[in-house]
């Protein structure tokens, strides 16, 4: 019986778990192609290099979950009555939205970068370097960081919570696994878009030349299946009660408050 309860937890994550698959495909770039023909002096002769953009996500990301642990969680807890801030759930809504603004961001610099390179006579010369700074992809990665401060901790969180105590370490491995399913689902995307938007003989959305292709109409996909995952998330996340033993903590918690406990430093 405990056996068919564990599978039974296993496949109740499923759709939750579908739900990182698609936001993880939502946030496919090409920066460094596109970092390449912008200007990337940051000061003085210092160039940033075209494929360390990842850097900034990650910075983001090191920032605001500090922020949100130290400051926001109080806050909430003071003034919503929220003692642990914003639940899971809630949190992984959070972090799609920040997604899809980053994509939809990425779509609109895109094409200001592609039109300014056919304006500067570099429709044929995907590696001439346009008279645009590279400040104008740190947006992207700033919310994709904002994004992923709130969804990945909040995910991990949610596997934890919803799966039995006696398997604790599959919730990590359900999320390295939602990672490589990912990295799958990116990929056949990109060979079906190339495909089709190449039949006819026309210019694909993904050519090599991205001053004649269009990354900015692939960018806008990726923004709308990111709000059709958010639209699908929202149908699920009301599927799920609250994890198992939440009752009982809050009231445990009720039981404290009764107490004036302080706590250690």
């Amino acid at each position: 019986m405990g056996q068919v309860e564990s599978l039974k937890s296993l496949v109740r994550l499923l759709p939750m778990w579908s739900s990182g698959v698609l936001m993880m495909v939502s946030q496919g770039s090409f920066s460094t192609l596109q970092a390449t023909t912008l200007d990337r002096r940051l000061f003085g002769n210092f160039k940033m290099p075209a494929g360390s953009f990842n850097l900034i996500m990650i910075l983001t990301l090191s920032i605001v979950i500090p922020l949100y642990d130290r400051i926001m969680v109080p806050l909430l807890a003071k003034y919503r009555g929220l003692p642990n801030g914003f639940g899971s759930k809630t949190r992984i809504g959070i972090g799609l939205l920040f997604v899809c603004a980053a994509k939809g961001t990425s779509a609109v610099v895109e094409t200001i970068r592609r039109n300014a390179a056919i304006e500067q006579g570099f429709e044929d010369q995907p590696n001439a370097i346009i008279d645009m700074s590279v400040f104008w992809l740190f947006p992207e990665f700033i919310l994709l960081g904002i994004g992923e401060a709130f969804n990945t901790v909040a995910q991990v969180e949610f596997f934890y919570n919803y799966i039995p105590k006696t398997m604790s370490s599959f919730a990590m491995a359900l999320f390295t696994l939602e990672l490589a399913a990912a990295s799958v689902v990116g990929s056949v995307l990109v060979n079906i878009v190339d495909k089709v938007t190449s039949v006819g003989g026309e210019e694909s959305w993904l050519a090599t030349n991205i001053n004649r292709a269009h990354l900015n109409y692939y960018y806008a996909l990726l923004t709308c299946i990111g709000l059709i995952n958010y639209l699908y998330f929202l149908a699920i996340s009301c599927a799920y009660g609250p994890p198992p033993g939440q009752t009982l903590g809050a009231s445990a918690g009720k039981e404290e408050e009764k107490f004036d406990y302080r706590e250690l430093h």
